[in-house]
């Protein structure tokens, strides 16, 4: 017959260590304040001292730590490095009892809550709320504890929700709080001043930018002139991207450029017409004129086709192309000519777009010579030098593009207004005038980056014009010329004020066909070879 004995349990509170001794009730505390307001750092500081007092007091427990994080939302515990740390001892079974003031100073997510209390109490731990007189190995806690920490769930998206009211009201009264930023101190009320020595690093970034420099260009410059970014001694590409793209250096501030949709796990994203946003003019003094800073936007958001890489790649790439198949010519090491690497020029080593050609193969350094002698012969010649100088003198000023840029964008965000109260049958109406005024404002815009370079281009052709024994820079290649052609042994240079190389690559054959405004032969004596090269115009 089948029998059952029962086997009592003999259970202790305290375990035994390996001497049998029962060892003491191992305790700590956690506490939380989530704002450094005043009143909040006052309740912080005496949830400390009586916590950290009363276990010590406590003969039959070992005090294991205190624990707190100040200024810290509870909706994330992973957010906590406090918290944190006193779950993994807890995990290692280093703690056998938590003290904290409530479920809410706990954790403010349901979940979290729920899922540490089983996990610690699976493992021994036990976690008292002082407030609710609770203990968490009580079978019976589980539904007071979903409960009463969705009642502290929803306390948080409460307070989220007034949180946001607030600020939003203070971005339309035109209050601002600005974080620091490079350039600027930040005084006690908030304000911003200019900081002198970081500002001229502003606009040197703003400057390299715009003469066709790319941020990692920047980046290596700023490294070479140790010149120490505003945390870390080196630079990286995100903050000099953050500088190139932060309206604030124009004296201006856009308020709620990201917003954050979940306020549990405080996530931001971009405002891509999520939420208003606000634009605050003069908020500040300005570094960078609102006009650079534009024309710096239009390179940044159409970086493959503006941002040439002049430190970092050779002057010609993707500048020199072959007539005969419309391929660039790459850059192919051959050998060695007195221990200096021997370096061809030629279409049929582009791995993108490899097949045969017959076009022959140019010296890297005499095509090189040849531009820079070319460059020099544009500047001895009067004649060619005022009509190239008249060809890139801009017609308008800068700041008259710019009042019309700012007509333009006032306009988009009028329309942008009146596009969100329209009925849906008129909205292909508004749809078409907002692609309308967006290739307007792009074009002002082309015009605007095209304005300065071509300023800059005059006047380091001027300077050339001083003392032509100094060396041609190479940035001065793409500057000057929009697209330079390889025809059965001689170079076409194409000079273009207002198109780009890839603009100009559609019509690649019919730019030969252009009247030529200077002619001649590069002949380079050592290597016994020359090169015939033209100059042309693109009207």
């Amino acid at each position: 017959m089948r029998s059952v004995e029962v086997i009592k349990a003999n259970q202790q509170i305290n375990k035994a260590d390996n001497s049998g001794e029962i060892r003491k009730k191992r305790v700590c505390a956690y506490a939380r304040v989530s704002t450094d307001d005043e009143d909040q750092i006052n309740s912080y500081k005496a949830q400390i001292d009586e916590y950290t007092t009363r276990i010590k007091e406590n003969k039959e427990w070992t005090f294991i730590g205190m624990f707190a994080d100040q200024g810290i939302s509870g909706t994330q515990t992973k957010k906590r490095p406090e918290f944190m740390k006193m779950i993994e001892l807890a995990r290692n079974q280093e703690i056998d009892l938590i003290l904290v003031k409530s479920i809410s100073r706990f954790a403010r997510n349901t979940v979290d809550v729920l899922s540490l209390v089983r996990e610690l109490r699976f493992i021994g731990c036990i976690i008292y709320f002082e407030k609710e007189n609770l203990y968490s190995d009580d079978p019976k806690i589980d539904f007071t504890l979903a409960i009463l920490s969705s009642i502290a769930q929803e306390e948080s998206r409460s307070i989220s929700t007034n949180v946001k009211w607030s600020i939003e009201k203070r971005f339309k009264a035109g209050q601002i709080h600005v974080p620091k930023i490079y350039g600027y101190h930040k005084q006690e009320d908030g304000s911003l001043i200019v900081n002198d020595t970081q500002a001229e690093i502003v606009k040197l970034i703003f400057s390299l930018f715009i003469e066709g420099y790319n941020i990692n260009d920047i980046r290596k410059i700023l490294e070479d002139k140790e010149i120490p970014s505003s945390t870390k001694p080196l630079w990286s590409y995100s903050s000099v991207r953050s500088i190139l793209t932060n309206e604030k250096y124009t004296g201006n501030t856009i308020l709620q450029k990201t917003v954050t949709l979940d306020y549990l796990t405080h996530k931001q994203i971009p405002n891509h017409n999520l939420a208003d946003k606000y634009y605050i003019k003069n908020s500040h003094e300005a570094i960078i004129p609102s006009a650079v800073f534009e024309i710096a936007q239009t390179i940044y958001n159409d970086k493959v086709r503006y941002s040439t890489n002049l430190v970092t790649k050779y002057p010609l790439t993707n500048l020199i192309y072959c007539k005969k198949c419309g391929r660039s010519l790459k850059r192919h090491h051959v050998g060695e000519v007195g221990r200096l690497p021997k370096i061809n020029l030629d279409c049929k080593h582009n791995p993108r777009n490899p097949k045969e050609c017959a076009a022959s193969w140019l010296d890297a350094t005499l095509v090189q010579d040849t531009i820079d002698q070319a460059i020099k012969d544009m500047i001895s010649d009067s004649k060619v030098f005022k009509r190239i100088i008249d060809y890139l003198t801009p017609t308008y000023p800068l700041n008259a593009l710019y009042k019309r840029l700012e007509r333009l964008s006032e306009e988009k965000v009028e329309l942008t207004n009146i596009k969100a109260s329209t009925e849906p049958y008129d909205l292909p109406k508004i749809e078409h005038e907002e692609k309308m005024l967006d290739g307007e404002i792009k074009k002002i815009r082309k015009d605007m980056l095209h304005h300065h370079r071509n300023t800059s281009t005059i006047n380091t052709l001027r300077d050339l014009e001083k003392d032509l024994t100094q060396d041609i820079p190479l940035l001065l290649y793409k500057k000057l010329f929009g697209l330079i052609i390889h025809q059965s042994g001689e170079l076409i240079c194409i000079l273009s004020k207002a198109h780009e190389t890839h603009e100009l690559l559609p019509l690649l054959k019919e730019q030969t066909k252009r009247p030529v405004i200077l002619e001649n032969l590069h002949i380079d004596y050592k290597l016994r070879k020359g090169i015939n090269y033209k100059v042309i115009l693109h009207e």
